[in-house]
């Protein structure tokens, strides 16, 4: 079964990273609850819709498990950390009418998250993240079903990177959670971070390389030169660091002729790219990264 067909013929697409360490743009930094109240979903997708992108990651967790819709299985484990808009689901409902694929990011550790940590933080019970991971996940899949076209999963690293935790999961269980309400839903398991992959993890399990990067370095030998013989994927960071959490406008560090040409030979060996932008806690990627991009589509990145 080819899953990733529809992602390799999209070639192209964008990755968010808004989360509860956000900043807005103007006035004082808002907590996330009223952040996702006050999201501006309308300015967000078209934004994304402008830039001819194909598909959108959106983080639903990063450092703190908190989600941005209802989830009664997460708010029954630790109070408080869900929200009673569902804006994951108004921005899947708004890209689908332009055909754009929406997919999310997880992570389960929940570093800034005192009570999710509270329910697993020994290393003699570890396997209880895993347990509750693939609850909530499952229970997302659920909910959204085939809104939700992909999965990128963090906090996966071997031993030695970030406490071995990703050894508490079972990859083949994990993906059958993410899989629960749309079997054709890809996955990815981020084990590597930015060093330089090849991890033999979740070979016939994953989907696509999780490809994360700082650097526009790394290249395809081919649309499945991925880790363990996965679609070939790369994420770069484009503008602040993948979120911005510090002052300042966040602006490109890629001159627009280095990041086209690269999208363009990526592509061209059956590699698919997502550039990373991190928006203003009100929702909005900066007039500078929105202008760069702009300008990619302009010149045929999106075709």
């Amino acid at each position: 079964m080819d899953r990733t067909k529809w992602f390799s013929d999209a070639g192209y697409g964008i990755f968010v990273h808004w989360t509860t360490k956000s900043l807005p743009e103007k006035g004082e930094k808002k907590s996330h609850a009223q952040a996702i109240l006050d999201f501006d979903v309308e300015a967000f997708t078209s934004q994304i819709i402008n830039t001819g992108a194909k598909f959108l990651f959106f983080t639903i967790t990063h450092s703190d498990v908190f989600v941005p819709f209802p989830l009664p299985e997460l708010e029954e484990l630790v109070p408080g950390y869900t929200s009673k808009r569902d804006l994951l689901g108004e921005i899947a409902d708004r890209l689908e009418g332009h055909g754009i694929k929406l997919m999310v990011y997880f992570n389960g550790d929940g570093q800034t998250s005192p009570e999710w940590r509270a329910l697993f933080d020994n290393e003699n019970v570890c396997e209880k993240k895993a347990e509750y991971c693939y609850k909530i996940t499952s229970a997302i899949s659920k909910k959204y079903g085939k809104k939700i076209n992909g999965w990128w999963i963090d906090c996966c690293y071997e031993p030695g990177i970030c406490g071995g935790r990703g050894l508490c999961y079972d990859y083949e269980r994990y993906a059958e959670a993410l899989r629960s309400g749309n079997p054709d839903s890809i996955v990815a398991f981020n084990f590597r971070g930015v060093e330089p992959w090849g991890s033999e993890w979740g070979r016939g399990i994953a989907d696509y390389q999780a490809g994360e990067e700082n650097d526009l370095t790394f290249y395809p030998n081919g649309r499945f030169s991925g880790e363990g013989g996965t679609q070939w994927f790369a994420l770069c960071w484009m503008d602040d660091f993948w979120v911005h959490e510090k002052e300042g406008t966040p602006r490109p560090v890629h001159s627009n002729e280095k990041v086209l040409n690269y999208i363009k030979k990526v592509k061209s060996n059956g590699g698919v790219f997502a550039y990373n932008v991190s928006p203003y806690q009100e929702g909005h990627i900066s007039k500078e990264t929105y202008n760069q991009l702009l300008w990619l589509k302009e010149n045929g990145v999106a075709d």
